[in-house]
């Protein structure tokens, strides 16, 4: 049932390391984000989850996908990382209820921000949408044609 308080946001997350990760890293990256942002909606005054889902590809063109229905759960995914990577792309799906788009964009944000904080990281975020952008401020020096 969808009701007046239903949200579907669409958004993406580029992320690049000054070092490789290791697959059980970035699996654990993708899961921990996912999970943050199933937390967060909740704690933000979100009803129910209809589902958060992403799918999260290296550089070498494998990908993991993860989903997670509840705040209380863990994150549940599948699919192999095999080999380090220097890159993450993520893409995130939300079905929420109780939540303004706005709001849900602004914790998927929040949250791999948290995530992906730290040393050699450069995260951007992407609302898919509207092909706007966000930039951490200070984290990387380059260029976008819009």
């Amino acid at each position: 049932m969808i009701t007046d308080d239903f949200v579907a946001y669409a958004g993406k997350v580029h992320a690049r390391f000054d070092h490789a990760k290791q697959p059980e890293e970035l699996r654990s990256l993708v899961s921990r984000t996912i999970s943050m942002v199933a937390k967060e909606c909740m704690d933000d005054g979100a009803r129910l989850i209809g589902h958060i889902k992403c799918i999260a590809e290296v550089d070498s063109g494998k990908y993991i996908a993860c989903s997670v229905v509840s705040a209380d759960n863990d994150a549940m995914c599948r699919g192999e990382l095999e080999e380090s990577s220097k890159s993450l792309n993520l893409i995130l799906n939300v079905l929420i209820y109780g939540l303004d788009k706005p709001k849900v964009e602004a914790i998927v944000v929040r949250s791999a921000k948290k995530v992906f904080s730290g040393k050699g990281v450069h995260v951007e975020f992407e609302d898919l949408e509207f092909e706007e952008h966000e930039h951490c401020e200070g984290e990387h020096d380059h260029d976008h044609d819009h």
